[in-house]
């Protein structure tokens, strides 16, 4: 008690400016929790990786492609001997004749397909259709971010009060807000008694669920 006593305005400033670098270095060690990599710049100023949400999108195309027969590579025919007995008006009617041929091939992975039709005329590819059906694969990434959090100092004062003194002490405060939203404060002043003393405190944040 006599050791309190003799405790001045100096002494008491020096022990709180003590406690508040004691309480800096502490929250500096504790760091925000965070990968440093989760902090992003947006417009020059950075600000931390709250959520990433990524999702895959596939956006449907059409495309529709012709090509005239003597476009086609055509490989070196292969010529075989003709039975003695055919029927000329027959091989006649199928060279003129024109056939459709339809093919459809699916690509992997929900990706689409390409569906294909050759016209055949006089033993020939008169032409060939491709209609193009391919998925293109788009890679959506939303990003929630908020400011980083930087260590805040509040300077204020505080007064108590009872109902025989009125006002019990009053005194300067000084309040550290760290990363992780805890607060910390230190107060000197005077109580009724006239004496110094020192008030300290730590607050931790109140979250409610919406």
């Amino acid at each position: 008690m006599k050791f309190i006593k003799k405790l001045d305005l100096k002494s008491l400033t020096i022990i709180g400016l003590v406690i508040v670098l004691l309480l800096m270095r502490m929250c500096t060690s504790t760091g925000t929790g965070n990968n440093p990599d989760d902090n992003i710049k947006i417009n020059g100023k950075k600000y931390t990786v709250i959520k990433r949400e990524i999702d895959t999108v596939y956006v449907p195309t059409h495309d529709t492609i012709f090509r005239p027969g003597k476009t086609i590579y055509v490989d070196v025919p292969i010529y075989v001997n003709v039975p003695p007995n055919v029927d000329t008006a027959e091989i006649l009617k199928d060279y003129y004749a024109k056939y459709t041929y339809k093919d459809t091939l699916r690509l992997k992975d929900s990706l689409g397909y390409i569906a294909i039709r050759d016209t055949i005329f006089k033993n020939r590819i008169l032409n060939r259709h491709f209609d193009v059906n391919v998925n293109k694969i788009k890679i959506k990434e939303v990003v929630y971010v908020e400011p980083v959090k930087r260590l805040e100092f509040y300077f204020g004062g505080v007064i108590g009060f009872d109902k025989v003194d009125i006002i019990n002490f009053a005194g300067p405060t000084l309040m550290l807000k760290d990363k992780k939203d805890k607060v910390y404060s230190l107060g000197i002043g005077y109580n009724n008694a006239k004496t110094l003393s020192i008030q300290g405190g730590m607050y931790w944040k109140i979250k409610f669920k919406k």
